[in-house]
C-alpha cells in the first residue's frame, strides 16, 4: 500500500531531496553583500537563505558567542539570586522585580 500524498509540494525535512535544478539570476553587489552577510549571521550558506527565504520559511539569526557568554553568565548569577531569594535569605528583594528583568532581557533579545 502506498502513502497518502502531501498537499504540501515541500518536503518534510526528514526527507532527502536532490536538488538538481538551477536558478541564475543577476542582482546588485550591494545586495549581494547584504543577502551573504545575512546567511553568515543566520549560519547558513547562501544558497540555504535564499532557499529559506524564498519559501517563506522561518530565518532565526544565531546568538554571536561573546553574546551567549555574556547570557550563560546572566542566567548563573540568576540561579544564584533564586536560591538565595528561595532560602529567605535576600529581604527586601522580590522575585517579581528580578522576573520582570528576566522578561524585559528575553524581549530584547527576539
Amino acid at each position: 500500500m502506498e502513502p497518502p500524498l502531501s498537499s504540501d509540494p515541500t518536503p518534510s525535512s526528514e526527507e532527502k531531496v536532490s536538488k538538481e535544478e538551477h536558478i541564475n539570476m543577476r542582482i546588485a553587489a550591494t545586495d549581494k553583500r547584504t543577502i551573504e552577510a545575512k546567511a553568515k549571521r543566520a549560519g547558513l550558506s547562501v544558497a540555504d537563505y535564499i532557499r529559506r527565504a524564498a519559501l517563506g520559511k522561518t530565518i532565526v539569526e544565531r546568538v554571536p558567542p561573546e553574546l551567549r557568554k555574556e547570557l550563560g553568565a546572566v542566567g548563573n548569577n540568576l540561579n544564584q539570586l533564586t536560591r538565595i531569594a528561595h532560602a529567605g535569605k535576600l529581604p527586601g528583594v522580590g522575585i517579581e522585580a528580578l522576573n520582570e528583568l528576566v522578561e524585559r532581557l528575553l524581549k530584547t533579545l527576539r
